[in-house]
This record gives C-alpha cells, structure tokens and sequence, in this order.
C-alpha cells in the first residue's frame, strides 16, 4: 500500500514538472524570436582592434578553434564570437592550463562522445507514459504552432544577393559561387536569388568546421561533431513532432 502511494505520489510530481515544461516551451514558441546580426569584421580589422598581429589571429582560428565563417578563401569574424578566444590568449597566451587543447584529451572527448550517443538510451515506462499523456494534450497546440512557424517564414531576414555580399564582407560574384559550386541555402523568385540570413549563417558554421576537420585538424572536429549531433537529433524530432501531428490528425 505505501509503495503503491509513493508510485502514484511520483507519477503526479513527474506529470506536474512535466506538463509546466511542455507548457512554458510551447509559450515560447510564439514568443517573437529575435536574431542578432552578426557584424563581420575582416583580420586585418581584427587585428587593428586587439592590437594582435595577423599571423596570431590567423593561428588562433587553428590552434584554438576561434570562431570564424570562410567565405571561399576569406576569413570573416565576428567580435563578440572571438571575444573569449582573445580573452584566454592574452591571459595565458598559448599555454594550455586546463588541457583544453591537449590532443589526447580532446580525442578522448571524441571518442566518449560518440561512445556516449551510439548507447541505446534506457527510459522506464513510466516516463513513457506520462510523457505520451502530456504530449497527446498539447498535440493540437504543437500543430497550430508548425501552422503559424510556416507562415511567419518570410518574416525572417531575407537578403538580396548584394546585401548577403555586404553583410558577409564579400563580393556577389561570391555569393552565386556559393550558391551554385557550394550549395548554399536559397530561394529564387522568377530569377533573382535570395539569401535567408539565419540559414546562410548555419551553414557557413558548419562548412568551415567540416573544411578543417576534413584537413585533419582535430579542435574543428570536435566542434563538427557536435555540431552533425545536434542536426540529426532537431531531425529526429522534427520526424516525431510530424508523426506525432499526423496521429493526432485522425
């Protein structure tokens, strides 16, 4: 009987944390979503700022990961994605007193990271459960809002091919290199060609990431690791929100 009481007594307080949790993230999903522009600042303009030579900020985006987008062969930076990078190297300069940058360390982060995914991943049924309860409840709320995401669309920040040249520090001719050698995110109206920034951005991310870690460089493949994680797991849940839609449908 007290065992039976503490169940019940659990499933409630798990329902309740749960159901507050679903309930707060699908508030926030019609709340407005602001994205910060990204102000990209070349080397040279880097390094006029920190007072840091060219080679060393070049280096850094190596050695140090330091956050950057690679515009072909151009490198663009953003202040504030550097600001921590800047910060360490002028306090500790290419000392390494955490073994952030160790290479043993770091493949060993890899390789348990990757370890850590590929283990099937054990829930008790009654979490299951509750989960599948609660989740039935806020189905019609999850599809109005997927309704009202794909017609605010539009509403993101969409960019000429010349200000997408502005704005990345480069040339339009670039752009449409991007575009059509490169596969870069883009619509067309009758024949002009769109950039939606937040898209644009995503992509680059990855793009140089994947250009480093292709050439052997094991800081950027810990961050594409991460990275190709948390697209297939917005995949898988994006699948299961559409399941989930469609079951709730009929």
């Amino acid at each position: 009987m007290g065992n039976q009481l503490n169940i019940s007594s659990f499933e409630y307080l798990l329902g309740t944390i749960i159901k507050e949790e679903i309930s707060t993230s699908v508030n926030n999903l019609y709340k407005k979503q602001h994205y910060s522009s990204k102000k990209y600042l070349t080397i040279k303009e880097i390094s006029a700022m920190t007072g840091i030579g060219s080679s060393v900020i070049r280096q850094l985006t190596l050695s140090r990961a330091m956050p950057h987008r690679k515009i072909k062969s151009r490198i663009v930076l953003d202040e504030e994605e550097i600001k921590e990078t800047i910060d360490n190297y002028r306090t500790v300069g290419w000392t390494d007193p955490d073994k952030t940058w160790d290479v043993k360390t770091v493949q060993s982060e890899i390789n348990k990271f990757q370890k850590s995914k590929e283990e099937p991943k054990m829930i008790d049924e009654i979490l299951r459960k509750i989960i599948r309860e609660e989740l039935a409840c806020f189905s019609n709320e999850i599809k109005n809002y997927a309704k009202k995401d794909k017609e605010s669309y539009y509403g993101r920040t969409v960019l000429t091919i010349k200000e997408a040249a502005e704005h990345f520090r480069t040339s339009p001719s670039t752009i449409y290199s991007l575009i059509k050698e490169d596969g870069m995110p883009h619509f067309k109206i009758y024949s002009r060609h769109y950039i939606v920034l937040e898209e644009a951005e995503a992509y680059l991310w990855r793009e140089t990431a994947k250009s480093y870690a292709d050439e052997g460089n094991i800081y950027w493949q810990r961050i594409l690791q991460r990275l190709d994680w948390e697209e297939k797991e917005r995949n898988t849940a994006y699948e299961k929100a559409l399941k989930r839609i469609e079951e709730s449908t009929y």
